[in-house]
C-alpha cells in the first residue's frame, strides 16, 4: 500500500469499506481503461465481508464511464442469477452513481446501458446505490484492473483472484485510509 502526499487531499479523513446492512449483500464494482484497453470488475460480499463471487471481464476499447456501468450492469445480472433480493451496490464513479440515482442526466453513450441498469433494479426488494471513494473500492478496483488481461468474462466463486487477495483482507482488517492511498 502506498500513500501520496496527505496535503494535496485536505482532511485526513479515515476511509473504508464497510460491510452490508444485516440481511443484504454488498456489491463493489469498478471499470478501469489502461491505453485503449477497457474492462470492469465486481464482487459480491456478506456483511461479515466475505465474498460470494468476484468477476473481471474484458471489454475492448470504450470510455471509462461505460466501462463502469457495463460493471454495474454485469454485477446486477448476477446477483438477480443468484437469486439475491436485497442489495447494497457501491462505486467510485461519481457519475454512473449520480445518474442512476436520477441526480443527473445520462450522456448518450451510456443511456442503453442504464436502461438496463434500472430494469435490472426493478427485479430487487432492496437496492441503493452510493457513492464511495476509490480507497474504499480498492477489490472491485483490483478486479478491473485483472480484466486488462483476460479474454472472456472469469468469475471466482466464494474467493477471489490472487491478485486481489490483499486488498480483500484490507477490508476484512476493516482499518481504513486516508485520501489519496493506493493499493
Amino acid at each position: 500500500m502506498e500513500k501520496k502526499n496527505p496535503s494535496l487531499y485536505g482532511n485526513e479523513m479515515n476511509i473504508k469499506w464497510n460491510p452490508p446492512s444485516h440481511g443484504r449483500i454488498k456489491i463493489n464494482f469498478d471499470g478501469s481503461v489502461q491505453g485503449n484497453s477497457a474492462a470492469g470488475g465486481f464482487i459480491l460480499r456478506t456483511e461479515n465481508g466475505n465474498s460470494l463471487t468476484a468477476a473481471s471481464f474484458y471489454s475492448g476499447t470504450t470510455t471509462i464511464p461505460v466501462a463502469e456501468a457495463m460493471a454495474l450492469r454485469n454485477s446486477l445480472i448476477c446477483a438477480k442469477s443468484r437469486g439475491i433480493t436485497k442489495i447494497e451496490v457501491e462505486g467510485d464513479s461519481k457519475l454512473v452513481i449520480d445518474v442512476v440515482n436520477g441526480v443527473s442526466t445520462p450522456p448518450w453513450r451510456l443511456l442503453k446501458l442504464i436502461q438496463d441498469i434500472k430494469t435490472l433494479s426493478n427485479s430487487f426488494e432492496f437496492v441503493c446505490f452510493k457513492h464511495v471513494f476509490r480507497e474504499a473500492n480498492f477489490v472491485a478496483n483490483a478486479l478491473a484492473n485483472l480484466g486488462h488481461r483476460l479474454s472472456n468474462l472469469c468469475f471466482w466463486e466464494e474467493n477471489i483472484p490472487p491478485e486481489a487477495s490483499s486488498a480483500l483482507a484490507f477490508d476484512v482488517v476493516n482499518l481504513g485510509c486516508t485520501r489519496g492511498t493506493s493499493f
